[in-house]
């Protein structure tokens, strides 16, 4: 498809997307041509009934489906997770060593997604659970970051963490850098590039999406440094995704 034939699509999706919920049609077309519909909070800004749910936003680079939450108070953009329980999409500190306690696992169900950069701040656990709690040094840890898995004990490398995108439109482009004392991590990503397998330790140590994370754990304040892309067929799996540049 060229560029072109890109950006129309992308016009007439998020114009019928605007119809869909309620926008007359002299109205919604503006709102598509000009690009306006790139966030949830600019929808909900256009469209004033529209309420939490399942939308598909167009942005200067990207068409993209996300979950628009807190449509009434303060819209953000979410991905909808097809595989979540104990095995699929979480991160966890495994206890020992230097760190005792038992092993912290937090399990997401939807990630913060920026769809202009198709980036997943990491540290957003709104749509998470966690189990566990464990001591790092005077901190009582009970959450995780998401990608991440994290360890503290000598030459440990028994913290897990795992990304299964499977069921939706995107692929991790991301690279993992270990952190901390002594770490060591490694990520194993499947042929697509869908899921991702970490294992991460140290003396205390961490594996995570960039250089530069500091004790991943607790995360507080946005830190969007997972990087998604579009799949190749990403216009036709759930919550589609479409580069436009």
């Amino acid at each position: 498809m060229t560029k072109n034939g890109k950006r129309f699509l992308a016009t007439c999706v998020t114009t019928l997307a605007a119809v869909s919920i309620g926008a007359s049609p002299a109205s919604a077309k503006p709102v598509a041509v000009q690009g306006l519909l790139d966030s949830c909070a600019a929808l909900r800004a256009a469209v004033p009934v529209a309420a939490d749910g399942n939308y598909t936003l167009a942005t200067d680079r990207n068409l993209v489906g996300v979950y628009c939450h807190d449509m009434a108070g303060n819209p953000r953009e979410y991905l909808n997770l097809a595989f979540t329980g104990s095995a699929a999409n979480f991160s966890q500190y495994t206890a020992g060593g230097a760190s005792p306690g038992s092993n912290v696992r937090t399990s997401f169900t939807k990630l913060r997604l920026d769809p202009k950069t198709l980036t997943v701040d990491i540290n957003d656990t709104t749509f998470a659970g966690s189990t566990g709690a464990l001591t790092h040094g005077s901190d009582r840890v009970t959450s995780v970051a998401y990608a991440v898995a994290m360890a503290c004990g000598a030459g440990s490398t028994t913290g897990q963490g795992n990304i299964d995108l499977r069921g939706t439109a995107f692929t991790v482009a991301s690279t993992f850098a270990p952190g901390g004392s002594a770490p060591f991590g490694t990520a194993t990503p499947s042929s697509d590039g869908q899921v991702v397998g970490l294992t991460g330790g140290g003396y205390c140590g961490w594996n995570a999406p960039s250089a530069g994370v500091y004790n991943p754990y607790n995360p507080q304040g946005p830190k969007y440094i997972l990087k998604l892309s579009c799949a190749k067929d990403g216009l036709f799996r759930p919550q589609l995704c479409l580069s436009l540049s």
